[in-house]
């Protein structure tokens, strides 16, 4: 009981550290009366960008190298190949037939037809598989399911997901490196290299990942995608996520000028769909003529083992 009690107490202390951090930083870069733009912010929710269908097998995203999914009456369409090698299925392509198999399935199609087989039952399909600059699209609903698959599709997030929905922590998704070849974009603000974690102290190593490792979890709060916004006031990046703390873990862009811009605290709004939070951070609250593009990386300001850095996916 005492060993709770005492593991209890250090993890308030981190907290409290962690906000106190939080405060300083964010009191180094407050330059714009805050309480009038944040009050103005929560009127108005920045609309978001159009945002492309991801899909994911087994909580891993597929990577489609030229073509990209689509929608078409309500349903999703992708490039057959790239799928079906995903599912564990062989594929063959005969002109306007496409064959896949897997164990003891055999579905079959054909290009521009309303029907497919599955094991030599006629099913009919609400999109006709066909052929677009050269690649094979089929209705991914009916060949996922038809291979045997868990399919969901989820409005929230644009993503299509295939079996297990087990998201991977950050830390079991890629190795930390040195933070020392990052160092270069904190010149005169190493402060915002601070994390907390066991301790609070000047970050030594990264966790460096890109768009294609989303989503992941930090510490069980699951990231699923950074997209662009924007309103009258400006721009904004929306991160889609399940972190619903009071306040919301920031971001720093780190920009090829060797500078590190942290957003301020007071500049963000959110709001909540189901287990969803998503949270608009006000991308130029100092500086003119300033865009997310030029960034080089984007950072989660958490308190991790190591800094958090994303290859920009939104330039």
């Amino acid at each position: 009981m005492d060993s709770n009690r005492s593991h209890t107490g250090g993890s308030k202390m981190m907290k409290r550290m962690s906000l106190l951090i939080l405060v300083v930083k964010l009191l180094a870069v407050a330059v714009i009366p805050v309480a009038a733009i944040a009050a103005e912010q929560k009127s108005a929710i920045p609309k978001v960008a159009p945002q492309a269908i991801e899909v994911l097998v087994n909580a891993r995203k597929v990577k489609f190298p030229d073509q990209k999914p689509k929608m078409e009456n309500n349903q999703v369409l992708v490039p057959i190949r790239f799928v079906s090698d995903k599912l564990g299925g062989k594929l063959d392509l005969k002109g306007k037939e496409i064959t896949i198999v897997k164990g003891d399935r055999t579905v079959k199609l054909l290009i521009g037809t309303k029907t497919a087989t599955v094991n030599g039952k006629e099913l009919a399909l609400g999109v006709a598989a066909k052929e677009v600059n050269g690649r094979t699209y089929v209705p991914l609903r009916f060949i996922s399911e038809a291979l045997g698959e868990k399919v969901e599709w989820d409005k929230a997030t644009r993503f299509v997901w295939i079996g297990s929905k087990d998201i991977p922590e950050l830390s079991d998704l890629v190795e930390p490196v040195s933070i020392d070849p990052f160092k270069k974009y904190f010149k005169d603000k190493e402060f915002l290299m601070k994390i907390c974690y066991k301790i609070c102290e000047t970050a030594i190593q990264a966790y460096v990942v890109t768009a294609d490792d989303l989503p992941f979890t930090v510490r069980g709060e699951a990231y699923f995608r950074f997209d662009m916004s924007s309103d009258a006031r400006g721009a904004w990046i929306r991160a889609t996520t399940t972190d619903k703390g009071v306040m919301p873990n920031g971001l720093v862009y780190l920009n090829p000028e060797q500078e590190a811009i942290p957003t301020n605290g007071g500049f963000f709004t959110e709001e909540n769909q189901g287990d969803f939070r998503f949270i608009y951070y006000y991308v130029d609250v100092e500086r003119k003529g300033y865009t997310i593009q030029q960034a080089d990386y984007i950072s989660i300001t958490a308190d991790y083992p190591g800094y958090i850095l994303i290859e920009n996916p939104l330039k």
